[in-house]
């Protein structure tokens, strides 16, 4: 579970400029949030981020924010990671971002050799 405070993607973006976006999320994830308003394209992202947050939290490693993508199935959200899909719920206000991410920890690690 990760929680995030929107304001915080809006500040990175504020110093930094939306090319730090590209450094966070992939090409779909950053199309599916800014297609929305501003406001709620920072809810978005926000709630993407603190789904990778909360995965890497559960993994119990540091994996790279890109290697990582929120994606719909069948209308519902999940977390990719190397070809495997992990259950996840989001959910976000104007102020703060919340994802839970399951990873069944009798599954072997995917980056496991």
């Amino acid at each position: 579970m990760d929680l995030v405070e929107v304001f915080r993607i809006r500040g990175l973006v504020d110093r930094r400029g939306e090319r730090a976006l590209h450094r966070l999320f992939s090409h779909q994830e950053l199309a599916y949030a800014l297609q929305a308003s501003r406001p709620l394209a920072f809810q978005r992202l926000a709630a993407r981020f603190a789904a990778k947050e909360a995965f890497r939290k559960a993994l119990g490693k540091a994996v790279p924010f890109r290697e990582m993508e929120v994606v719909v199935r069948e209308g519902a959200p999940w977390l990719r990671w190397q070809g495997r899909d992990y259950p996840l719920s989001l959910t976000h206000t104007p102020d703060l971002a919340v994802a839970v991410v399951l990873v069944d920890p009798t599954c072997p690690d995917p980056s496991a050799p």
